[in-house]
């Protein structure tokens, strides 16, 4: 049986655009993880899937949130392009080197030392669900009855065992020998981050965050390695596929169904296209919705802030006292128990419209500036920060990083580490200027040996 593309004029379209994208990238060797470039991607892609339609709940959309959608995509990409113009004007190199490297002292015997609180807390997160579940949540007799997203009592721990791509993130950046001259450091670095992955699928096998784990080193691998071609992202996301289907079974969202059953087969292949397109419906419900379906109050812009807000415990006391949606959108299910959306809405009901466009160009010109500032970085602070940023762009669709609890600890993980490793004080560096390998695009060879020698250093 053909697919009759003719029926589904938007899906084509959006598939044009995303394949065309790569084509350019791949001709043109562009980093597959820039910021207006990974958002024209992933933006193409899923909206190309939900508009198959492959379910009734995927009504065609109205004019508004086409104009909703449309708004949020310029203003990003608007704004990505005005932070390259600032780097111009200011004389810096546009050109991303093929491998980032630091020019400058770092101590990664500091960063790897420090690197052991996050880890501690991320522990601290497993042994609170082990000391409720009796066991890892995967290793339990029945996995799916502590995987419920809202009731399930381990959730208390959810904050300390969901930053285990914080964990791999910490130790990612110092496992490659671009950043890290200390041998020792990187070998232990790999094994922390294997042992990390493994225990965070074990403790709780959440699709997000394990696809974070994976996915932070091979954003790291991009930068510090070898660039990720279109090819090798494609493999990846096939393998994502295979990876959230396991995870599904896992959760007893198929059911008893029998494998040999054609009912079996069709969900497992909805069950995927109804976590993306939900997004899209979920979008245009919640912008136009029925008459007897009431508005969602405006939030005036304090819940923008719930991540910091959840973190001084009184974000739920808020929401519940003004009659906001928690995290899980009560309001815009348009199919029950499917309720993430992007992050256009939330930007919608805590700014108005103005927040449609102000929203995707603040955080767009944000990521850009980090992006363009990794190959002057003197710590990997902008790198790990271009990471998580860069899962922001990938599960905006799902998603709103910014409102998250657990990416503002990260954050204040990452700073701490980098910032003081980044001096003296604390843990004497193996050696007091450690020299690298410096990219042509750098053209900072002359800089890094005078600031050698006005430090008197001893390199052998």
């Amino acid at each position: 049986m053909t697919f009759d593309w003719l029926a589904h004029p938007e899906s084509a379209l959006f598939f044009l655009v995303g394949l065309v994208a790569l084509l350019l990238a791949s001709v043109f060797k562009k980093n597959l993880f820039s910021p207006p470039l990974l958002y024209v991607l992933v933006q193409s892609f899923m909206f190309g899937i939900a508009y198959l339609k492959l379910m009734p709940a995927m009504t065609d959309y109205q004019l508004n949130t086409w104009l909703v959608w449309g708004g949020g995509l310029f203003s990003f990409l608007s704004a990505c392009y005005l932070a390259r113009l600032s780097f111009r004007f200011s004389n810096y190199s546009l050109v991303l080197p093929e491998t980032l490297s630091l020019s400058t002292e770092y101590n990664w015997k500091s960063h790897f030392i420090l690197s052991f609180l996050a880890l501690a807390f991320f522990l601290y997160g497993v042994l609170g669900v082990v000391s409720i579940a009796g066991n890892l949540v995967l290793l339990t007799d029945n996995p799916s009855l502590w995987l419920d997203g809202k009731t399930s009592k381990v959730l208390s721990y959810a904050i300390f065992f969901t930053s285990s791509p914080m964990v791999v993130a910490l130790f990612g950046v110092a496992s490659f020998k671009s950043y890290n001259p200390i041998r020792w450091i990187r070998n232990t670095s790999k094994i922390i981050c294997l042992l990390t992955i493994v225990l965070s699928f074990l403790t709780f096998p959440s699709r997000g965050v394990n696809l974070m784990c994976v996915g932070f080193l091979f954003i790291l691998a991009n930068y510090l390695y070898k660039r990720i071609t279109w090819k090798m992202a494609v493999v990846v996301a096939s393998l994502i596929l295979f990876f959230f289907i396991g995870v599904a079974s896992v959760k007893g969202q198929y059911g008893e169904m029998d494998v040999m059953n054609n009912e079996l087969v069709d969900e497992v292949a909805l069950l995927p296209y109804k976590y993306i397109a939900n997004n899209y419906w979920n979008l245009d419900y919640a912008f136009n919705r029925a008459s007897d379906v009431p508005e969602h109050s405006w939030t005036y812009g304090i819940d923008a802030f719930y991540g910091i807000t959840h973190l001084l415990s009184i974000g739920p006391g808020l929401q519940a006292s003004f009659g906001w949606d928690t995290p899980f959108n009560e309001s815009i299910e348009k199919v029950s128990s499917l309720n993430t959306i992007p992050y256009l809405w939330d930007a919608y009901k805590d700014f108005g419209y103005p927040g449609i466009f102000l929203v995707p160009f603040f955080w767009g010109f944000i990521f850009t500036f980090l992006y363009k500032k990794m190959p002057m970085a003197k710590t990997p602070l902008s790198l790990l920060f271009h990471t998580t940023f860069s899962f922001w762009i990938i599960l905006w669709n799902f998603t709103t990083g910014y409102k998250q609890a657990m990416y503002i600890i990260w954050f204040l993980f990452f700073f701490f580490v980098c910032t003081v490793s980044s001096g003296k004080g604390l843990f004497s560096p193996a050696n007091r200027t450690i020299l690298k390998e410096v990219t042509p695009d750098n053209e900072r060879d002359d800089d890094v040996s005078t600031e050698c020698k006005n430090r008197d250093c001893n390199i052998g």
